[in-house]
């Protein structure tokens, strides 16, 4: 044993050759290996310098080697684990010696794991030891590692790098170039960094597996925000969002049926309530309802029309005859000739030859000095001379006795003649201005009975057609006066505009579109407000120096969007272009910077309006 340790140490300072490296590690990796007490021993017959051994082990049993070249001076972590007996950790300087070159060592009395870390020079090479323990007379130690045992797991991290490539998952920057990761351009297209846009999603082709449908823009993955009706499928669901209240109608903006996408009880085919919302998306408001004029006889039901859906019937008709209330005062056939007027059990088609009179009818008792056909049997007192047998006598209230059209209680005709002889002349006829407002039927007045009813009139919001010109409410808070489907009452702003309306697309134009309160607000996928989409050719709607107006500037963006970045800046940080002052901003010297921090951050937020950044003093 003694010319074994001694041959073993004679050859230290020439390590590499003499001891078995069986593999020269780089960078993060696991490795599985076996060391037994029955293996040939190179090293340890000297106790290792770094780590604390158990007293009266003897580091006699065999030992694997691995050798590691540091490229960039940093830190190196080792990890031993699935040990079945005691197995330890020792890094040796590139000299290979246990004493004098140990650098570290992990020593613990366990059969779980160890770990050491060193830190690594740049160019220097290092040894990594795994050792087993062996007992001179025999197996005693219960750690002890016979000829079966020895089994590890060696996991080898460079931490914070020694100039490995980039590895694209472990949260470092191993090549020192800045960037970490999947920030790194060498791993575009690694299939741990298959996401090229940073927004947390990893693409849905290629080997990525993912479910981020647009890799290439942050704005898109699984479950953002859809911007309705701008033909992208921002939340990678399959399509663009058309049906924004999902009442299973796509919006009229892309082509659809419905009227309001905001409103689920807004579609084809709904229900029309009185909201003045176009409810069924058919281009009336409110039809059907008790505020709208569905005959067109200028009623609503609201406004008294007793049958809206027969425009001869209505608080202004005049009474027929036909068993229907004509004028919708509750009472059928009132002061036509099937009605008895007077009460006297007697209507004019039942003989009645004064209905408003209810002492004269068919039997009644004949006054034979009162000049009037009190029986309505043609003779005025019995057989008195009545010229135009019309039932009057001239001392029974015939007013012109020669026209059988005239005598109490005659039907009013529009004739210029007091017909009924009440000493008014064509009152109740369509040629008298009944109500006192200055027209009669003739001139117009669709309601002779109402004197706020003329064609002079101001329509008011009251459900019926103040002005007599055909339409219910117009111009009023409760009538959509743009046809854009909302009234001033449901909530439309600007009622002479079909354009603005509840539920409307917000455009960049400086005004509420949508109704809302807010103007410009998020204009359909302008998410940055600069006034372009990016159907509009915004390259960046998440940055507003960027967009199809904007000047280039030299900060590493393509502020225009046209596919160059800088254009025109050079390669020399302090030209923009072909000076600072072509950026539109003023050179600031390193003796101006160095006067004041404050005064760097505000000629950097002037210079990047004026289309120029700064920096080292310099436009760029």
């Amino acid at each position: 044993m003694l010319l074994f340790v001694s041959a073993s140490r004679s050859a230290f300072a020439d390590c590499p050759a003499y001891v078995p490296i069986l593999e020269e590690l780089s960078c993060s990796s696991d490795l599985s290996d076996r060391v037994s007490g029955s293996d040939t021993s190179y090293l340890g017959s000297t106790p290792y310098s770094c780590g604390t051994p158990y007293s009266g082990l003897e580091q006699t049993a065999g030992e694997d080697v691995y050798s590691f070249t540091c490229e960039h001076s940093g830190s190196v972590t080792l990890e031993i684990t699935g040990m079945d007996c005691d197995l330890d950790i020792y890094i040796l300087d590139d000299t290979c010696r246990e004493n004098s070159g140990c650098v570290a060592g992990s020593t613990a009395a366990d059969s779980d794991d160890d770990t050491v870390t060193f830190t690594c020079v740049s160019g220097e090479t290092y040894f990594i030891v795994i050792e087993a323990y062996g007992w001179m007379f025999g197996p005693i130690y219960s750690g002890y590692c016979g000829a079966s045992d020895g089994h590890y797991t060696l996991s080898f991290d460079v931490s914070a790098g020694t100039g490995c490539p980039e590895d694209c998952d472990n949260h470092l920057d191993d090549d020192f170039d800045g960037d970490i990761d999947c920030d790194d351009s060498d791993c575009v297209g690694d299939t741990v960094c298959c996401d090229d846009d940073s927004d947390g999603y990893l693409a849905d082709s290629g080997p990525c597996g993912g479910s981020d449908c647009d890799d290439s823009d942050s704005s898109i993955y699984p479950g953002a925000t859809e911007v309705p009706y701008d033909g992208i499928d921002q939340d990678c669901d399959g399509s663009d969002l058309t049906d924004v209240d999902g009442d299973g109608w796509d919006s009229t903006e892309v082509g659809g049926s419905d009227c309001y996408d905001d409103d689920s009880s807004v579609h084809p085919g709904a229900w029309e309530t009185a909201d003045g919302v176009d409810d069924d998306c058919d281009g009336e408001v409110d039809e059907g309802t008790d505020f709208y004029d569905d005959d067109g006889d200028g009623f609503t039901e609201s406004g008294g029309d007793c049958d809206d859906a027969d425009a001869a019937v209505n608080p202004a008709a005049l009474e027929d005859c036909n068993g229907v209330d004509d004028d919708c005062d509750d009472t059928i056939d009132e002061g036509t000739d099937c009605y008895d007027d007077d009460g006297d059990g007697y209507s004019e088609l039942e003989g009645d030859c004064n209905d408003g009179d209810s002492t004269v009818y068919p039997g009644a008792a004949e006054d034979y000095s009162n000049g009037v056909d009190d029986d309505c049997d043609g003779e005025v007192d019995s057989q008195a001379d009545d010229p135009d047998g019309d039932g009057y006598l001239v001392e029974g209230g015939d007013c012109i006795e020669g026209d059988a059209d005239s005598y109490p209680g005659a039907p009013e005709l529009p004739d210029g003649l007091d017909n009924d002889c009440d000493g008014e002349t064509d009152e109740g006829t369509e040629a008298y201005d009944d109500d006192g407002d200055g027209y009669s039927e003739y001139d117009g007045d669709c309601d002779d009975a109402d004197p706020d009813v003329n064609p002079s009139a101001l329509e008011q919001p009251n459900w019926y057609d103040d002005d007599c010109d055909g339409e219910v409410d117009e111009g009023t808070d409760y009538y959509d006066d743009d046809a854009d489907g909302f009234t001033e009452n449901a909530g439309d702003c600007d009622d002479d505009n079909p354009d603005i309306h509840p539920g409307a697309v917000e455009e960049h134009n400086g005004r509420d579109d949508d109704c809302d309160g807010e103007i410009d607000e998020s204009s359909a996928g302008d998410a940055d407000g600069d006034g372009f989409t990016t159907a509009d050719g915004d390259c960046d709607d998440s940055d507003g120096w960027v967009n199809p107006d904007m000047d280039e500037m030299c900060d590493g963006v393509d502020n225009d969007c046209d596919g160059d970045v800088d254009e025109g800046c050079g390669d020399d940080s302090t030209d923009a272009g072909a000076s600072a002052s072509d950026c539109g901003c003023t050179s600031t010297g390193p003796a101006g910077l160095a006067g004041s921090a404050l005064l760097l951050a505000l000629s950097w937020m002037a210079s990047r309006r004026r289309g120029c950044a700064v920096s080292g003093g310099r436009g760029v």
